[in-house]
């Protein structure tokens, strides 16, 4: 959905447009909410074969003299599985959800699989904010099929009459293919990879899109592009993969291709006297806006209010607007420009790769400015919108913009909301605070019903275990390795009493019970009970026992050696099993003795495509969890690994593990 600017007068305005669930507003100037998209005719949807990469979302390289308007596909290593996945959905129905970086690729890759093997198909690509629940009614008696609903950057069709599970299932029962693309940072906000125990019970109804993306293991995309994937390149004729070829160390060639870097470089040179500084703080605040999570297209006259806030210096002499904004919004270096059109008229957003780049880059780029937050907020964004609002405030630790924005949701009967906002006032001391929004927490119904649970089970295909199954009878699962690319580590931490150990032991079953998994456990808890049940069945066993436990550590690491020098390892087998190593309160062993961070470390840099994995539960996660090491406590913090962030404190632990990634937590 996207916002345009409308004027009201007297002291209160409705805000109208065919939204039941619309706010009233009190304020003489508003913003509406729209969304008068209609769904074509089938027989009108043209074929795949008939659609050009760029009507289909593909971002635009350079130009050259000679050659195509985008250069020849190269084979990505991630093609084999998405064509499995293409095979299904395009007999039987489903979904294939493709995710990466912003310029990793993603809408080419699924062009090029769509364009090969569902050339016939009818596709239809509608805008973002169209309500998508007639589309089966409408494709039930058509005898045009088959049908592909292509739906590039899915967070714009997710949430209010938009695609969610039942729409989906309608869709399988038509046999319609779905083929969506969405960045990794959003994928995040939205299944929140790292949750609170809180979240995991959630029950919300405007959050389909949360309990879509949880049913859906996606195919990820990787910003750098991998050595087999270089060398195909290298066997292509065009001048502009060879350039990109220059930079692989530092881009992926999709990313070159598309001009991020030479865009974000454009706007940092036009900061300057005799540059575009009127241009460049425009587009910064469509970047700001882009960071604090309002994503979608902003009226021109918004920005044009608000970027004066960002041209403080006088001295650097901005040029007028008009030069201003035509500099921003004009196409550079053949490919895209710094602002790109928004959904519907007048209305812009930033080059996604802006945003990006800044957020990878925390300790040189400033916070998002007041005027921002109050912004984003005050462009009545929809509800999903609004959530990821006060994430990205909650992890600024600006905790005001995170209560405005989730109180009105948690008021309408967002449990989720309603957690996290007791959660915050829990930090906060408001004990009043946090007994009335648990109260509505606890409204919820899930927490009187019982769901079956036919126990933990682990799939081969996507790498993951099931470790229980939410309100919505969805699988919450856990990943344990990643197909064709190694074994996963993880964290699972939270206090004495929340479930930590209950949830390595579901994890622990799941592994054993595949048969791909052998296990060695270290019990560094007082109890020393932890692991009972499991005695028999590890390969190795330590309780807190300094010497011994060191001793199996050096085994493993020795382990590690072999299994690197003779390969052969990156997806568990019955053959060729990883090795999982679990720690209980790993804090205990890491305090005790500094070697077992080191050897911590190696199984955590080395240990992916050999086949060992570590799995630690821990109190918290501060440094002194992680022995002092911040160097271990970063290590497992990186994207690859999971973790399990639990209790009371777990909304705390989510902002502080944020702090340690090179990506804000989404």
């Amino acid at each position: 959905m996207t916002s345009r600017k409308v004027s009201a007068s007297g002291e209160s305005s409705v805000a109208v447009g065919g939204d039941a669930n619309a706010p009233i507003l009190t304020n003489p100037q508003f913003y509406l909410t729209v969304s008068d998209h209609e769904i074509p005719d089938p027989i009108d949807w043209p074929r795949v074969h008939e659609m050009s990469a760029l009507r289909l979302g593909v971002h635009r390289t350079r130009n050259t003299q000679n050659g195509p308007t985008i250069p020849e596909y190269i084979e990505r290593d991630s093609d084999a599985e998405i064509a499995n996945r293409i095979d299904l959905i395009s007999t039987h129905g489903g979904i294939l959800l493709i995710t990466g970086d912003s310029t990793s690729g993603k809408s080419r890759t699924a062009y090029n699989a769509i364009q090969r093997l569902m050339p016939n198909h009818r596709i239809y690509a509608p805008t973002p904010g169209t309500e998508l629940f007639p589309i089966p009614r409408i494709l039930h008696s058509s005898p045009d099929g088959p049908f592909l609903l292509w739906l590039d950057d899915l967070e714009g069709f997710l949430g209010y009459r938009g695609i969610d599970p039942m729409l989906t299932e309608s869709l399988e029962r038509e046999k319609v293919a779905i083929v969506a693309t969405m960045r990794d940072e959003l994928f995040d906000t939205y299944t929140s990879g790292t949750r609170t125990a809180g979240e995991m019970r959630e029950h919300n109804a405007w959050q389909a899109g949360n309990r879509l993306l949880r049913m859906i293991d996606p195919v990820r995309l990787e910003r750098l592009w991998s050595p087999e994937e270089i060398a195909r390149a290298e066997r292509v004729h065009d001048e502009r993969i060879s350039e990109a070829l220059k930079y692989t160390s530092d881009y992926g060639i999709s990313e070159y291709l598309a001009a991020g870097p030479s865009l974000l470089q454009a706007w940092k040179r036009a900061k300057r006297v005799g540059g575009h500084p009127r241009g460049a703080a425009l587009v910064q605040t469509s970047v700001d806006l882009a960071r604090s999570g309002f994503t979608d297209g902003v009226d021109i006259e918004v920005l044009k209010d608000l970027h004066v806030k960002y041209l403080s210096n006088p001295s650097l002499r901005p040029e007028p607007w008009d030069e201003a904004l035509s500099w921003a919004t004009s196409v550079q270096y053949g490919a895209s420009s710094l602002l790109v059109p928004g959904a519907y008229e007048q209305t812009w957003r930033a080059f996604d790769y802006l945003p990006d780049a800044l957020s990878k880059d925390k300790k040189n780029t400033p916070d998002i400015p007041h005027f921002i937050w109050e912004e984003a907020l005050a462009l009545n964004p929809e509800e999903g919108i609004r959530w990821l609002i006060g994430m990205r405030a909650y992890m600024a630790r600006e905790t005001q913009y995170a209560i405005s924005a989730w109180e009105p949701l948690a008021e309408s009967g967002n449990t989720r909301a309603a957690n996290n906002l007791a959660e915050v006032y829990l930090e906060l001391g408001n004990k009043e605070a946090v007994r009335h929004w648990r109260q509505i927490a606890n409204l919820d119904d899930f927490y009187s019903g019982t769901l079956e649970y036919r126990g933990p089970d682990y799939n081969p295909d996507e790498g993951t275990v099931t470790m229980g199954r939410a309100w919505d009878r969805e699988p919450t699962k856990i990943q344990l390795n990643r197909p064709g690319i190694g074994v996963c580590h993880g964290v699972i931490a939270g206090a004495p009493g929340v479930g930590k150990s209950n949830a390595l032991r579901v994890l622990l079953v799941g592994a054993l019970t595949s048969h791909r998994y052998i296990l060695c456990l270290l019990d560094w808890s007082r109890e020393q009970k932890h692991f009972e049940e499991f005695r028999e069945a590890a390969q190795w066993y330590e309780g807190n026992d300094l010497d011994r436990s060191m001793a199996l550590l050096y085994a493993i690491t020795r382990l590690l050696d072999f299994r690197i020098e003779k390969s052969g390892y990156v997806n568990p087998t019955l053959e060729t099993p990883a090795i999982l190593v679990a720690i209980e309160e790993a804090q205990n062993i890491f305090n005790a003795e500094p070697k077992s961070v080191e050897l911590a470390l190696r199984v955590l840099r080395e240990g992916e495509r050999a086949g060992v994995s570590l799995y630690l539960t821990l109190p918290d996660v501060t440094l002194a969890s992680f022995g002092g090491s911040e160097e271990l406590r970063s290590e497992f913090a990186r994207d690859s690994n999971t973790a399990f962030l639990m209790g009371d404190e777990g909304l705390q632990m989510i902002r502080e593990w944020n702090s340690l990634r090179p990506l804000n937590w989404e």
